[in-house]
């Protein structure tokens, strides 16, 4: 009995081969990002998202437990807001940059005019 509900499990988790399109495509894995769901993989029919809609659905991922339900999206919220942070730091850090070229550039000017003016 245990045998086979590991294999049973093991065959739910393999990559289907075709979805019901048809023109039938392969299948591609998809993060679920809906309250009840968050971040459980699944199958997804490639044609779904452009205008054909496709019925292929299969979960990938086993179901989440409550606190799984509520921590992934807190933890999903927290990665975007300092991916976020993280994209204005290396753009204020390319302003910066070119503000001390700039600065460096300008001061090597004005020490030429100045040796010029002292020759």
């Amino acid at each position: 009995m245990k045998g086979t509900s590991s294999s049973s499990a093991s065959l739910r988790r393999r990559a289907p081969c075709m979805c019901y399109c048809p023109s039938p495509a392969k299948p591609i894995l998809v993060v679920s990002w809906m309250k009840n769901n968050p971040g459980k993989r699944f199958y997804g029919c490639p044609n779904y998202w452009v205008g054909r809609k496709c019925k292929f659905f299969q979960w990938l991922d086993d179901e989440i437990c409550a606190r799984g339900k509520v921590l992934i999206p807190e933890q999903r919220q927290t990665i975007l807001r300092l991916e976020d942070e993280v994209s204005t730091y290396k753009k204020r850090e390319k302003c910066l940059t070119v503000s001390l070229i700039l600065a460096l550039v300008l001061c090597e000017i004005c020490l030429c005019v100045i040796l010029a003016l002292l020759d």
